[in-house]
């Protein structure tokens, strides 16, 4: 799953995917997760902002509780751990998030 490659304040190198872009009526939430394995996170008409695990689960929580039809997407740099891309995952979802995208750049041909 993919979603259209927003401007993010962080520079991450996105995993390149040939799947279709999914297309929102709603600017999503996105969680980016750097080569470091820190986070940020970008909310709706927000400006972006670096986060730890329980604020990024608290300010999620609480958004999506007033939101619920809103898009949640994690954008983890292609040279991350695997398990720290997880982690934010189920940070989200303990957070009450009940689906989650990823997102990477369209792949060239």
């Amino acid at each position: 799953v993919t979603a259209p490659l927003l401007n993010l304040g962080v520079n991450i190198d996105l995993p390149q995917s040939n799947a279709k872009s999914i297309e929102q009526k709603k600017e999503p939430i996105v969680v980016v997760v750097d080569s470091q394995g820190n986070y940020s996170l970008k909310m709706q008409d927000m400006p972006q902002e670096k986060v730890d695990a329980a604020m990024l689960s608290a300010k999620v929580s609480a958004f999506v509780q007033a939101n619920p039809d809103v898009a949640v997407f994690v954008a983890g740099d292609q040279t991350v751990n695997y398990d720290t891309v997880y982690q934010a995952m189920v940070i989200l979802q303990l957070a009450g998030v009940e689906r989650v995208g990823l997102m990477s750049k369209s792949a060239s041909k």
